[in-house]
C-alpha cells in the first residue's frame, strides 16, 4: 500500500477547532525559538493535513536534533520529542486534519527537525532553529 501524501505541516503557537465546523484555525506560526538560555522548554503546536491514505494508518510526529544525522530515520536516536496517533482512512481522497501539542525541552542552542510518519515512512519535515537571545540591556 503507498503511503499517504502530506498535504501541509505548519509550526504554530496554538490551532483551534471550531466546533460547529470542524475547521480549524492556526495562530503564530514560526520557525525558530529566541530563547535566553538552554535547556529552554518550549510549546507549540503541529498542524498536519494529509491524503492518499487507505485504512489504518499510524501517524508519529518527532522533533529531532539535527546533530544526530539521525533525521530521516525511524527510531528514537536523537528524539527530543514524539507523539503517535491512528487515523482511519475510508478513502484516499479523504483528507485528514489533525493537531499535536508539543512540551519540551530543547537541550541546547542549533538545528532541529519536527518530522510527520506515516507507517514508518516519512512524510514531511519542517526545520526548527533555536537560537540565543541577545541581551540589550
Amino acid at each position: 500500500m503507498a503511503s499517504p501524501y502530506c498535504l501541509a505541516m505548519v509550526l504554530c503557537e496554538a490551532a483551534h477547532r471550531d466546533s460547529a465546523t470542524g475547521k480549524i484555525t492556526i495562530l503564530g506560526t514560526f520557525s525558530e525559538f529566541v530563547c535566553p538560555r538552554y535547556p529552554a522548554q518550549v510549546n507549540f503546536v503541529v498542524y498536519y493535513a494529509i491524503t492518499d491514505g487507505l485504512g489504518k494508518t499510524a501517524l508519529s510526529i518527532r522533533l529531532v536534533d539535527a546533530k544526530t544525522d539521525l533525521v530521516y530515520q525511524p527510531g528514537d536516536h536523537g528524539v527530543v520529542f514524539k507523539a503517535g496517533a491512528e487515523v482511519v482512512f475510508d478513502n484516499p481522497l479523504e483528507v485528514q486534519e489533525g493537531t499535536v501539542g508539543f512540551i519540551t525541552n530543547l537541550p541546547a542552542e542549533g538545528q532541529y527537525h519536527c518530522a510527520l510518519w506515516a507507517n514508518n515512512e516519512l512524510l514531511m519535515s519542517r526545520r526548527l532553529l533555536a537560537i540565543t537571545s541577545v541581551d540589550e540591556s
